[in-house]
């Protein structure tokens, strides 16, 4: 049975991965604001990611305050239903920042098709947690090997099928948009 290892101490002794999703959200704190991210870069020298990035402004504020990169993330929607789409604000995320921020992306993409739009529209790298964990369920380390190649597969058809030799071709103008 999968487990918390990172936040077991926090937790109730023997409660099940279950029980555990209605403990987890009260260990989270609604006070943080942008002050404690300036307090961390204050303090923290190292590269600096924030996740949960859904606007321009959002955006502009952490390249204000030193950030070195961006998740443009909803957290899989987990967290505020009828959230924006990642997908959706990535475009003018990255044309707001230009190069200052590394644009990263998460939530909900599960397919090669997938990533490739993410990169045409500007993310650097697509955090694919889903897919990996899918695959780690059904097989173990193989199965990661396995949903890994999958992916790449994909993203090497669909290279293909544009015309590009690599994702460095990929822009904006192979995705329509509706």
């Amino acid at each position: 049975m999968p487990r918390f290892r990172n936040l077991e101490r926090f937790l109730p002794p023997n409660l099940t991965p279950m029980g555990a999703s209605t403990v987890i959200p009260r260990l989270f704190d609604a006070t943080i604001s942008w002050d404690d991210i300036a307090w961390i870069r204050e303090y923290w020298r190292g590269k600096l990611l924030l996740k949960g990035v859904l606007s321009v402004a959002d955006a502009e504020r952490a390249a204000a305050l030193g950030v070195d990169g961006i998740v443009v993330s909803n957290h899989g929607g987990r967290q505020l239903d009828y959230c924006v789409a990642p997908i959706d604000v990535l475009a003018e995320i990255r044309a707001a920042v230009g190069t200052r921020l590394a644009v990263l992306v998460d939530s909900g993409f599960r397919r090669g098709t997938d990533v490739v739009k993410a990169l045409a529209l500007g993310a650097e790298a697509v955090l694919l947690g889903r897919a990996t964990l899918y695959g780690l369920i059904a097989g173990g380390a193989a199965g990661v090997d396995r949903a890994l190649t999958i992916l790449t597969t994909e993203i090497d058809r669909v290279l293909g099928q544009l015309g590009c030799n690599s994702v460095a071709e990929l822009t904006p103008h192979f995705v329509r948009r509706t």
